[in-house]
């Protein structure tokens, strides 16, 4: 009270679940904050924490935007051209061939993008991504 604080919460400051820090809450008045407020804190304490971890002190430059933005672009066509090719050889919609990619790169513990890559290029067998066993 002598700095004029009535009560305090702290606050984990943390990233992929692991605590790099605190957020300290100093309140004027005494008294605990309803669990929506805490919570809505502890989400914000958490993107702070992440945007910190990936902050770049250098501006970004406009070239920097437009790789980045021709990767995205090339990445979709990679998965569009993927999911097509199985849609047309395994006579699936392209929603059924999406989905039949993702879910063949989630049991080979695999990236969508990675295992799409496979495909465009022909080395993983198209028949293998539709027919593939479920591992458990």
């Amino acid at each position: 009270m002598r700095c004029g604080y009535g009560a305090a919460h702290a606050l984990p400051f943390r990233v992929n679940q692991r605590v790099i820090g605190s957020v300290n809450l100093l309140l004027d008045r005494p008294g605990a904050r309803p669990a929506t407020d805490l919570g809505l804190a502890q989400a914000l304490a958490d993107v702070a924490a992440l945007a910190l971890v990936h902050w770049n002190p250098d501006p970004l430059r406009p070239t920097d935007i437009d790789t980045r933005t021709q990767a995205a672009v090339a990445t979709k066509a990679v998965i569009e051209i993927a999911s097509g090719m199985l849609a047309e050889s395994c006579g699936l919609t392209t929603a059924e061939a999406l989905s039949a990619l993702r879910a063949y790169a989630a049991r080979q513990g695999h990236g969508l993008v990675s295992t799409a890559q496979e495909i465009v290029r022909r080395t993983l067998p198209l028949g293998a991504v539709v027919s593939a066993p479920r591992r458990t």
